[in-house]
């Protein structure tokens, strides 16, 4: 899969997974379950992610954006020793990992 990705997506949250999720059926709403947050980054060389468009053309007047595509594979692979170097990463836990423009991955040390 391929992802166009602008300044203003530029965005990626790391989620610690529960070590075990609820079991049985989720047809009354549902089952909490708790994912931690606990980091996150801009995942790419686009510039300008740290403040929404509208401030930023506010305070500069109009940014031309800078759409860059990535393909999922070649990104997550460089992603991962970044990703497993982390100091948060334990054995035998699972993290998500999710980007504001749309890709998502599981990841384990």
């Amino acid at each position: 899969m391929k992802y166009i990705v602008t300044p203003w997506d530029n965005f990626c949250r790391i989620f610690e997974l529960p070590g075990r999720f609820p079991s049985g059926y989720c047809f009354g709403g549902g089952h909490p379950c708790n994912f931690q947050l606990i980091d996150w980054f801009y995942p790419t060389e686009v510039s300008q992610a740290a403040v929404p468009k509208e401030v930023w053309e506010k305070e500069v007047g109009p940014v031309k954006d800078q759409d860059v595509e990535y393909d999922h594979e070649e990104l997550k692979k460089r992603l991962m020793p970044f990703l497993k170097e982390k100091t948060y990463v334990k054995p035998g836990r699972t993290y998500l990992f999710m980007a504001d423009f749309g890709m998502t991955f599981l990841f384990s040390k």
